[in-house]
């Protein structure tokens, strides 16, 4: 292993299913210090630890540019304070795709919820992590719910259903990441880039509502913000957009228009004229005033 890390052009490192000591992999991640260019790390099934941990962090945090895109630490006796700690080394690394913490079954949703700022970082650049065989109940489902509220890179998040321990409040919190429904707005900033939520290789567990929102995400952004809204709202509210006054009625029918454009003619029904009619309706006067202002422009 220190003959691999001692090679300048390493781009990956594999130290798996190895009961390495403390002491062992302490000196393999100083060795790593110099290895900044590395783009894969897989140190799974090693049982590294405390100390080993700690020696990872101050890895992590000494690359200043990581190239660092896959990090496995499955199986590695990681708890709620050493994943604290590594989410410290991980910030340092804004390349990073794919995290595997599968197997390490003493995390608990106070582990879960320290990776909130890692997930909410603007310089977030992940896109996948596994957390299977870990039993983080509903409260590790919310905190994983909210930290990724805001997070715009995020595809999968894979866990064994039936092992988290969670029940309908987790997946309740899963659904409202995808689709707020309180308001048109809240559904509009809800997570559009999350394509799957739960196991890996069967999804059957993962209920309707959710897997429905997964689908339409898969169709992109675009598509899915405007079924979500169309599905989610029957009557769509004019009032919140009166403010914008008459300026905003051809960015209502472009919206519609994008709509149709997306195959969604079920879900318009007659929801478009209905809504330029409750638009006009909220407005009579300066629509009348409108008209008027166009005759004398056209006499003049």
């Amino acid at each position: 292993a220190l003959e691999q890390c001692r090679n300048n052009s390493l781009s990956r490192f594999e130290l798996e299913n190895n009961n390495v000591s403390a002491e062992g992999f302490a000196e393999i991640a100083a060795t790593l210090r110099t290895q900044s260019q590395l783009e894969e790390l897989h140190l799974g099934r090693n049982n590294i630890g405390r100390d080993g941990c700690v020696a990872l962090v101050n890895t992590l945090c000494v690359w200043q540019s990581s190239n660092l895109k896959f990090l496995d630490l499955s199986s590695n006796n990681i708890d709620d304070l050493r994943l604290c700690a590594l989410v410290e080394g991980m910030s340092n690394c804004s390349n990073l795709e794919k995290l595997f913490l599968s197997d390490n079954r003493s995390i608990t949703a106070a582990g879960l919820r320290s990776m909130s700022p890692l997930l909410q970082s603007e310089s977030c650049s992940l896109q996948r992590i596994a957390l299977e065989n870990i039993n983080f109940g509903d409260v590790g489902a919310i905190s994983l719910a909210d930290g990724l509220r805001v997070n715009k890179s995020m595809r999968t998040l894979n866990f064994a259903p039936m092992q988290s321990g969670i029940s309908h409040v987790g997946w309740a919190a899963f659904s409202k990441l995808l689709c707020d429904t309180s308001s048109i707005n809240s559904t509009y900033l809800s997570n559009h880039t999350l394509v799957d939520i739960g196991g890996f290789y069967d999804d059957s567990d993962t209920p309707p509502d959710i897997e429905g929102y997964l689908e339409w995400n898969r169709d992109g952004r675009r598509h899915s913000v405007i079924r979500k809204i169309l599905e989610s709202h029957p009557d769509l509210d004019m009032e919140p957009f009166f403010h914008w006054k008459l300026k905003f009625l051809p960015v209502i029918i472009n919206w519609f228009g994008r709509a149709q454009e997306a195959g969604l003619e079920q879900s318009l029904g007659g929801r478009k004229l209905s809504s330029v009619y409750n638009f006009v309706r909220g407005m009579p006067m300066l629509v009348i005033g409108g008209q008027d202002k166009e005759k004398t422009r056209r006499r003049s």
